[in-house]
């Protein structure tokens, strides 16, 4: 015979069965918790304490244990926890550490300061002191003539610079001091180590001789006249316009551009900055016009003097020379 089913009429729910939360409350909670405990194996549950006896653990000791365990421990008991008394303390690290660093600051400081002083007391060696003092006696001169230039003129043209520490001086300074002399063209200036300089200078070359009362001055391609002379002597004696230089560049060219027997024949020189012309040791005039096609004005030239029997020569216009 089949048994009557609990949702059948007359049929029942055995109280085992029955939910705790039937009874509803804590006190059923509680009571479950201690059913569950209860049915944990006394070997399973048992104190840590150093007794030698073994006994189970009450589901109050349970209690008190976690409750102990959420409260804030006391200062010597995380002390403990963490380590012991021995365990350095985390400030103390703070402390040393930043003592570390700033010791490692202060090393560094010192030794840019030392740095900069040995570098300021070798600036000072090199700069102020006379270990590097300029002396002219050791002064290597070359290139000069030995009459209008001499490397005594050129020493005592640098005298100011006499004890001018060589880092200091201007090689520039004195390369304009050296040109001070009319007759040097242009001076080159390198140092010598520790306290000398090398000079090389470059002369005057003369082009042509101009007439100056009492006498003559020699002129160069550049219309500076820089030597008094007695005599023209082989040199034609040459006119310039107010802008002495350009009227000797001109001059320059055109007797540059003659060959050497019709050079020996210029006797003067005359430019007015526009044109140029000359006469030769024969009477003839020649006129030669600007710098302009000067080879070719030279090459007609000479085939004029060596062909044509003239007192004029006109080769302004190279192409189209007129005779007279």
């Amino acid at each position: 015979m089949r048994p009557p089913s609990p949702r059948r009429p007359g049929g029942h729910r055995p109280r085992e069965e029955r939910s705790p939360r039937a009874e509803g409350g804590a006190s059923s909670t509680a009571r479950s918790f201690d059913e569950i405990i209860a049915a944990v194996p006394e070997d399973e549950v048992t104190s840590d304490t150093e007794e030698s006896k073994r006994r189970p653990v009450s589901l109050v000791e349970r209690r008190r244990a976690r409750s102990a365990v959420d409260r804030p421990q006391p200062v010597a008991d995380a002390a403990s926890l963490l380590g012991g008394e021995e365990t350095t303390d985390l400030g103390d690290r703070l402390r040393e550490r930043h003592r570390a660093r700033r010791m490692l600051l202060v090393r560094r400081i010192a030794l840019v300061v030392v740095t900069l002083a040995v570098a300021g007391g070798a600036a000072w060696v090199a700069f102020f002191s006379p270990v590097f003092a300029f002396s002219s006696s050791s002064v290597v001169v070359s290139g000069e003539d030995g009459t209008l230039v001499t490397a005594d003129s050129v020493r005592s043209s640098i005298a100011s610079f006499e004890g001018v520490p060589l880092t200091r001086l201007s090689t520039s300074a004195v390369a304009r001091a050296v040109e001070s002399n009319v007759a040097v063209r242009s001076a080159t200036v390198s140092r010598r180590w520790p306290t000398s300089l090398r000079i090389s200078v470059t002369m005057r070359t003369p082009m042509a001789a101009e007439a100056v009362p009492g006498g003559y001055q020699l002129v160069d391609d550049q219309g500076v006249a820089f030597q008094q002379v007695a005599s023209a002597g082989s040199y034609p004696l040459v006119t310039l316009p107010e802008d002495r230089s350009v009227g000797a560049a001109d001059v320059a060219s055109a007797l540059g551009a003659l060959d050497d027997e019709t050079r020996s024949q210029v006797a003067t020189v005359t430019s007015t900055g526009a044109q140029v012309s000359f006469t030769l040791s024969g009477g003839q005039s020649v006129k030669w016009g600007t710098n302009a096609d000067a080879p070719q004005k030279a090459r007609v030239l000479a085939t004029l003097l060596a062909n044509v029997k003239a007192t004029t020569y006109d080769v302004s216009s190279p192409n189209h020379p007129v005779t007279s």
